[in-house]
């Protein structure tokens, strides 16, 4: 190892895993040209962290340090760094004036060659794909492509040599969001192998898009069995799997095993532990597993929370509970992304992520909306609670029992801020809401809050509406966080009007006295009518089933798309035009009329090109982006 690579180290050395990854961000917001997110994102630990920034900078990494540890108020290595490192000879100067001359040309023409060996793998209908993504895709602190230069750029050399002019080494990253979301996987990791010099495993790719982070899709989702024998306990999960990278689809639980291994898990509730939550500083993060293996062995395994990251401060605030015979012990995490926290030790328990207290914090939020049926008006309840699978069952258990039935919709997209009030409106003039002042985002483990609504005859469909509501000199200013549209066929067996159940009644009447006056008749002319009048009402009651099914197909396919996340959709109208995933004996539909069709235009493009097939050939699209959840909804 070089002089200049041991100073670096022997400084990084001194910082916690916290400050480490602080470091990380602060280079890669003071130094976004020179360094490549991708690349920062990829150095595990603070050797592969020099490496890179000696590769970039050369000595002048020494100065990149010093500057980053006064940002984040370290003087004392500073100093130590300024001590050892006065007698070095090469180049010096501010972190803001970077890498330049012979250094920075070197490294551009190899961002290049990357680029190159990457997208020379796609095929014509791919480029063009990569083309509308780069007009498209808006990345956060990330420079926009103009439309008219990638129109003008006619070959593959002269859309790399734009990227690389516009977005400098950052053409990487947004070449790697792009095949991500083209769903190009092996492609990403081309990207990562030729960028990166570090070898062995390495976490999870992750990319910084609207303002959320995406991790790559290489997690296969497993359905677990479900054991229950207890109306009143929790219900027992079990799962099975090879080697390889697992993640339940019930709890979100991930792990990686090298051999077959079985696993149970259970959902504890969080209510007995609280109190004693709080007595330590910490909030939940995540739902409490009691984890259990019963066969092999787990090498990694990663515990699902709802914080949001984005804020890179407040990754030392996470922690993971273990609760034993002994009692409760606090540990100190030893990797977090943006969605999982991975046990340094895998050692099996009641198992869950906590957050450290003292600070409003985004989370990850589910809208939940019951309805109760069989009643004149609409009533509903709608709950806004933490991404939390067990609180989830528990509500849904609990309104089950007082006789209400769920309405699927999709969850906000955005993470909201706890000890946040919000407020429920609905664009129909009927609608009663309560509270009215809106209800504050918290964790209730056993009895959260919740929206009543009660509707009076809904004549037609209508919005839901969430705001983030506070104060600004003294007038209130809300921002919408949430909608979904909420159509009569959602609440099939409620809100009829008194009148039309009425009207229902004579017709019905009219119909058994018709029957009535001509038994009075008698004789076989009172079969024949009888036989003729039964065969009318039948043929119409088979054609008013059909089109109420045709409906049915139409709505029910477009609620599903509707739970797909843009990506996902996206994703799915790209298999929609790819001949080698559809049924050889079916067309497929073009990507001149799915690139710019929104959900309504996908699904009635759907119902023309395959009529009957078309819930077959939407359950097959559905497990290609490996939503399975929707396709056993359909």
């Amino acid at each position: 190892m070089t002089p200049v690579k041991e100073k670096l180290l022997e400084t990084l050395e001194e910082l916690c895993f916290g400050e480490f990854l602080h470091f990380k961000d602060i280079l890669q917001k003071l130094q976004m040209k020179e360094f490549p997110r991708v690349r920062i994102e990829m150095a595990q630990n603070k050797v592969d962290l020099v490496e890179l920034m000696v590769e970039i900078c050369g000595q002048q990494s020494v100065e990149v340090t010093r500057e980053v540890l006064k940002k984040m108020n370290r003087t004392d290595l500073v100093q130590r760094l300024s001590d050892t490192s006065s007698g070095s000879k090469g180049p010096s100067g501010s972190l803001e004036s970077g890498a330049h001359g012979g250094i920075m040309d070197e490294t551009m023409t190899r961002v290049k060659e990357k680029l190159l060996e990457t997208l020379e793998e796609l095929c014509l209908g791919e480029i063009k794909q990569v083309k509308w993504w780069l007009q498209n895709l808006q990345m956060k602190d990330l420079p926009r492509i103009p439309r008219v230069r990638i129109e003008r750029a006619d070959s593959m050399d002269d859309l790399v040599d734009l990227m690389v002019e516009i977005c400098g080494q950052q053409a990487v990253e947004v070449t790697g969001e792009v095949l991500m979301k083209m769903n190009r996987m092996d492609l990403v990791q081309i990207l990562l192998d030729t960028s990166s010099g570090s070898k062995g495993h390495s976490r999870s790719l992750e990319f910084e898009a609207h303002g959320t982070i995406m991790e790559s899709k290489d997690w296969t989702k497993l359905e677990p069995e479900v054991n229950s024998t207890d109306a009143d306990e929790a219900p027992t999960y079990s799962l099975q799997s090879e080697a390889g990278k697992f993640e339940c689809s019930v709890s979100d639980l991930r792990w990686v095993c090298e051999e077959k291994v079985s696993i149970k898990y259970q959902f504890w509730s969080w209510e007995e532990h609280m109190e004693r939550m709080e007595s330590l500083q910490y909030m939940p993060a995540g739902p409490l597993l009691d984890i259990t293996v019963i066969a092999g062995k787990l090498n990694e395994v990663y515990l699902p929370h709802w914080i949001c990251t984005d804020d890179s401060t407040i990754l030392d605030k996470f922690a993971v509970l273990h609760i034993d015979a002994c009692g409760d012990v606090v540990e100190d995490v030893s990797e977090v992304t943006s969605s999982h926290v991975k046990l340094s030790e895998p050692v099996f328990s009641p198992r869950a992520v906590l957050m450290k207290l003292g600070f409003p914090v985004k989370i990850k939020c589910n809208v939940l909306i019951y309805y109760k049926p069989n009643t004149t008006f609409l009533k509903l309840h709608v709950y806004l609670i933490p991404h939390d699978p067990a609180l989830k069952q528990t509500v849904d258990k609990t309104e089950s029992l007082d006789g209400y039935t769920v309405i699927r919709k999709p969850h906000p997209d955005k993470y909201l801020k706890t000890q946040q009030g919000f407020v429920l409106t609905a664009d129909i003039d009927t609608a009663k809401i309560s509270p009215l002042d809106g209800i504050t985002l918290r964790y209730d483990s056993q009895d959260p809050n919740f929206y009543e609504v009660f509707i009076e005859h809904p004549d037609r469909n209508f919005n839901f509406t969430l705001f983030d509501r506070y104060a600004k000199k003294s007038e209130p200013v809300c921002e919408s966080v949430w909608t979904c549209e909420i159509r009569k066929a959602d609440y099939p067996n409620s809100g009829h009007s008194e009148a039309a159940a009425s009207s229902a009644g004579p017709a019905g009447a009219t119909v058994k006295a018709l029957g009535s006056s001509r038994g009075a008749t008698g004789g076989n002319t009172l079969a024949e009518g009888r036989s003729t009048e039964e065969q009318s009402v039948d043929e119409l009651s088979a054609l008013v089933q059909k089109a109420a099914t045709i409906t049915t197909v139409e709505e029910r396919l477009l609620e599903m798309l509707q739970h797909l996340e843009e990506e996902d959709f996206e994703d799915f109208k790209w298999f929609l035009q790819k001949r080698n995933l559809i049924p050889a004996d079916l067309p497929c539909i073009p990507w001149s009329k799915l690139e710019k069709a929104d959900r309504k235009r996908v699904v009635d493009l759907i119902e023309q090109t395959y009529s009957q097939r078309a819930v077959e050939v939407t359950k097959m699209l559905f497990k290609k982006i490996n939503r399975n959840d929707l396709v056993k909804q359909l």
